[in-house]
């Protein structure tokens, strides 16, 4: 907002008011609010000064400020606009002490915010045709010379002749020390303290009396101002040849202005750092040339427990726990030109006596701070710590548990399979020498017998590997199932057992996962097949790919039909139908623990008495 040549040009105007000011300006139409208005900010502005304008509907006035506020770059914040709901009526009924607190709010936050001062534009239009808010504004106006004459402030109150009768805008006017008339400031020749109020009488008249005579002394002043300034002018074009040799002068004092301008920025910019430092949620520690503590920030206090005073100038090795190499360690990580290290973790003496692990960075080498030759920032890690270390514990005692799980298995399964091989040798040999003695029931009893035993150790073999699998680790590569499949198929039809089994493999099928337990599991599906088609007149095995609920599954179908109440382990369906689940031995738990092992899914749907097939995911 620029200031205008206009108002330079004819003197002194309402953009050169004191502090301590209460003015009051009386208009009718949009000129006679603008033309002393935008200088009155323009001003403010200019010398450092907060102006915050309190609307009530001048549409005009805020639509112009509107514009300003959006245009500013450099003085954020020198410009506020605040609404009525705001400020005059809020929560819905005019409360003066609430906006007189809100008044010396403006004012603190202004001067916290390195302004000199306050220039408050009060627009009164919201009293305007309402009695009672009208009376309510003579006590208010009062306050309001109080509070300018006890703070750092300049008031400038706004009001529309036509929305206020003549009487009450006498008697408002007489309350101001100060009044505006054709956009300079004057004193009020009417102004009357408190103390010595009186009711006006014939207001309308005596307020045109008024104003006619306010009017002849501002003339009169603006004469005076204009002589002085003419005087002043023919002056200094005599001094400006006397002080020419002052001009280097001049020069050095507006270089020494602007570097006192940089410090000022500069110390601004620090405030500013500090305040981001001090607030980050992680912990900070610097040091100076010595390695003594020079700065620590809140975070570091609610870690270590320690305030700043107790650790303030303490080495830096009291304040970590390092001994022997790691001692070392962090003396050499802090040299005098800065370090510069990321994740390296030491851990911090706390002021109860624990200690908390922390991943430290260090860039003071690339980013230095005046006074500060490391400084480092940290995050504590201790909750992590804890956890992979119990993680690490569960670890051991999982891979102990299933090696003791492991090694039972195979001392059963060899037990087991030692006596059921006696078993199953005893009954070839009394077939051998006694078979022709024997009866036909009793030479089926020992097959029976003998092919039991043979079944049994198959199980059991299958109960081995499976227990094997606890404890196995997955090597995951790309694997050829398609290729995988077809070497099964040609050792099932080459088992010597005359089956005209048709298989029907899909090819170029691959999968990422552990070979050797992908191929257990393979084998174990396509005998689980190989089984369930036996007394099948044209048995046909099939394996290949499908999108399953959309996702790309592999399946092992076979038509032979499944019988009803066979023990075993239950997968989870697909497309039910009325049929009870798929029931699987040992084998198809197997499948289900290496499925489980690849992060995959397995789950069984047969086609109520056409075969069955099982889905899987890797």
């Amino acid at each position: 907002m620029p200031e205008s040549k206009e108002n330079s040009d004819e003197g002194p105007g309402l953009e050169l008011v004191s502090h301590h000011d209460h003015l009051c300006l009386l208009y009718q139409g949009e000129a006679e609010i603008l033309t002393p208005v935008i200088p009155f900010i323009q001003r403010g502005v200019a010398l450092g000064e907060r102006c915050v304008y309190l609307n009530a509907g001048e549409e005009t006035l805020e639509r112009v400020l509107k514009h300003a506020l959006l245009g500013q770059k450099h003085d954020m914040g020198a410009l506020i606009l605040l609404p009525a709901q705001e400020t005059w009526l809020k929560g819905g009924s005019f409360d003066p002490a609430r906006v007189l607190h809100l008044l010396k709010v403006l004012c603190s936050g202004a001067a916290g915010d390195g302004f000199k001062a306050t220039r408050i534009i009060c627009d009164m239009g919201w009293a305007g045709h309402d009695a009672k808010r009208i009376e309510l504004l003579r006590g208010f106006e009062l306050a309001l010379n109080r509070f300018a004459a006890q703070n750092q402030a300049t008031l400038l109150c706004l009001y529309r002749r036509e929305a206020f009768p003549s009487e009450r805008m006498l008697e408002l006017a007489k309350i101001h020390p100060h009044l505006v008339l054709d956009g300079r400031p004057c004193g009020n020749p009417l102004y009357m303290p408190p103390e010595c109020d009186l009711q006006a009488t014939r207001a309308g008249s005596e307020l045109d009396l008024f104003l006619a005579a306010v009017k002849t002394a501002a003339s009169t002043a603006a004469d005076r101002d204009r002589l002085r300034q003419e005087l002043e002018q023919a002056y200094a074009a005599l001094a400006r040849k006397i002080y020419e040799n002052w001009q280097e002068e001049d020069t050095l004092r507006a270089s020494e202005k602007e570097l006192h301008e940089k410090d000022e920025a500069l110390l601004e910019h620090k405030r500013r750092l500090q305040t981001i430092l001090q607030h980050i949620p992680a912990i900070l520690m610097a040091f100076d040339t010595g390695d003594h503590l020079a700065a620590c920030n809140h975070e570091f206090e609610r870690v270590t427990g320690f305030r700043v005073e107790e650790v303030m100038g303490k080495p830096m090795l009291e304040l970590f726990h390092a001994e022997g190499e790691l001692r070392e360690e962090v003396i050499a990580a802090h040299p005098p030109q800065g370090g510069d290290y990321r994740g390296r973790e030491w851990s911090l003496r706390c002021k109860d006596g624990s200690l908390k692990s922390v991943s430290w960075a260090n860039m003071s080498r690339y980013v230095a701070i005046p006074g500060w030759t490391n400084w480092i920032t940290g995050v504590d890690v201790t909750p992590r710590v804890h956890a992979e270390h119990e993680l690490r514990s569960l670890s051991d005692e999982l891979d102990e548990r299933t090696g003791e799980l492991e090694s039972f298995g195979y001392a059963v399964s060899h037990d087991l399979s030692g006596q059921l091989s006696k078993i199953s040798g005893h009954c070839a040999v009394m077939q051998d020498l006694y078979g022709m003695a024997l009866s036909p029931q009793c030479r089926e009893m020992l097959r029976s017998i003998h092919d039991a035993t043979l079944e049994m150790v198959g199980r059991i073999t299958a109960l081995q590997r499976f227990t094997a699998l606890a404890a196995s680790g997955l090597q995951p590569e790309e694997v050829d199932l398609s290729a995988m499949a077809s070497e099964i198929a040609a050792q099932l039809s080459g088992t010597g057992v005359q089956r005209p089994v048709t298989f029907r493999i899909e090819d170029g099928v691959t999968a990422t996962g552990d070979r050797k337990l992908l191929r257990l599991a393979m084998e174990q599906l396509l005998e689980n097949a190989w089984n369930y088609t036996l007394g099948v007149q044209h048995p046909v095995i099939q394996f290949g790919t499908a999108e399953v609920g959309g996702e790309r599954s592999f399946y092992v179908s076979d038509n032979g039909p499944r019988p009803a109440g066979k023990p075993g382990v239950h997968l989870p369906r697909r497309k039910l139908d009325s049929a009870d689940r798929l029931c699987c031995g040992i084998g198809l738990a197997t499948v289900q623990r290496i499925i489980t092992l690849h992060r995959g899914r397995i789950w069984a749907a047969d086609q109520a008495g056409k075969g069955g097939t099982l889905y899987f995911t890797v």
